[in-house]
């Protein structure tokens, strides 16, 4: 039997829910920190579920566990209102991925991980 990844449990919350912490300063940090640059305060702050893409590459040999979806976008995306996540980019073509597009944030299953089939569900973009 293998061990199941801790950190996976451990950002469920965030990962559900876009869950995020604002400093007094206004920077985004996700997902939240114990600590801050600085020693600023930060206040729990739930980001938007739409953005647009920064930067992306197109991954055409994965890890094993994703092999059956090469190729596929990969991209850092800027969330309306703060906050920058890395997603995979879905239901699009990756030769048609650019710098710019507008992106919706979608729950989805992620990867099955391990021998007995577990899943393991976070988010994906989709093209809004």
């Amino acid at each position: 039997m293998k061990i199941r990844s801790p950190r996976y449990h451990r950002e469920t919350p965030q990962r559900y829910r876009l869950e995020a912490a604002k400093t007094e300063s206004g920077k985004v940090f996700f997902p939240p920190r114990a600590y801050y640059p600085g020693g600023e305060k930060a206040e729990p702050f739930r980001m938007s579920d739409k953005g647009k893409v920064l930067t992306y590459t197109v991954i055409h040999t994965p890890a094993a566990e994703y092999s059956d979806l090469a190729p596929f976008a990969l991209g850092i995306i800027e969330l309306d209102g703060g906050g920058r996540i890395t997603s995979q980019i879905v239901d699009v073509d990756p030769s048609k991925v650019k710098i710019g597009m507008r992106v919706k944030v979608e729950f989805r299953r992620i990867r099955t991980e391990g021998d007995e089939g577990l899943l393991c569900y976070g988010y994906k973009v989709v093209p809004e």
